[in-house]
């Protein structure tokens, strides 16, 4: 522990993060919000790489946007802090469509990207749209934005497959809450089904939610067969 003292910062985080560069054999990552100044933005991630981060991950909002509050990620923050440190940096914040991908790492210049919230909508955010036949069969594929854009329910119901394959226990109140974001569409056009999907609990639970997911994927069948008969665009 004698390294600790060499630490270059008096900041806790710089200290925690130094104790872990020092003592643990794999790297140390650091995620981190801006700050409304860009100059202590990027000193506090000289900061972090001084004390050993190996790899920042630099959120381009401040604190205090969190839920209504929430607003744009600014990625001019991100960029000035890959330009001031030498170890990677990843961008994070306003990463909706796969097309995001790409600008985000043209106008930040991070090595990498990574998306919380909207992964939680459409988990195939990252994935780019395939050949309709590469797919053997799993239903029509739907494409936007050059992204894979999946029917929800389908990605529901895959959902709920790994969750049942795991080994260990998944919280129920953490499986519905995916659901809840999953279908989000969906649900907000069958209002019946989400106050089923929310009433659910009890050990049969992934059972029921099965059921719940599979009843919206035959009215959204129902709905697009119906589109295309009356010419109407659902």
């Amino acid at each position: 522990m004698n390294e600790r003292a060499t630490c270059p910062t008096s900041n806790l985080t710089g200290i925690v993060v130094n104790i872990l560069h020092v003592s643990l054999d794999v790297p140390v990552t650091v995620k981190f919000r801006v700050f409304p100044s860009t100059d202590k933005t990027v000193a506090y991630a000289r900061m972090l790489e001084s004390a050993g981060a190996q790899i920042l991950t630099c959120h381009g909002r401040i604190r205090e946007q969190r839920g209504q509050h929430t607003g744009l990620a600014d990625w001019s923050k991100i960029r000035a802090v890959k330009e001031a440190v030498s170890v990677p940096v990843f961008a994070n914040g306003n990463i909706l469509y796969h097309s995001d991908i790409e600008r985000c790492l043209r106008e930040t210049g991070a090595d990498a990207v990574m998306s919380a919230e909207g992964q939680l909508y459409n988990p195939a955010l990252f994935a780019r749209a395939c050949a309709e036949g590469e797919r053997k069969g799993k239903g029509k594929m739907m494409t936007f934005d050059e992204g894979l854009h999946l029917p929800h329910a389908e990605m529901a119901l895959e959902y709920l497959d790994i969750v049942q394959s795991l080994k260990t226990r998944t919280a129920l109140s953490a499986v519905k809450g995916h659901l809840f974001k999953i279908m989000r569409p969906a649900l907000a056009r069958e209002p019946d089904l989400r106050e089923r999907l929310g009433k659910i609990s009890g050990p049969d639970a992934i059972e029921r939610y099965v059921e719940v997911v599979r009843e919206m994927q035959v009215r959204m069948e129902v709905s697009v067969l119906f589109c295309i008969a009356s010419g109407v665009s659902c």
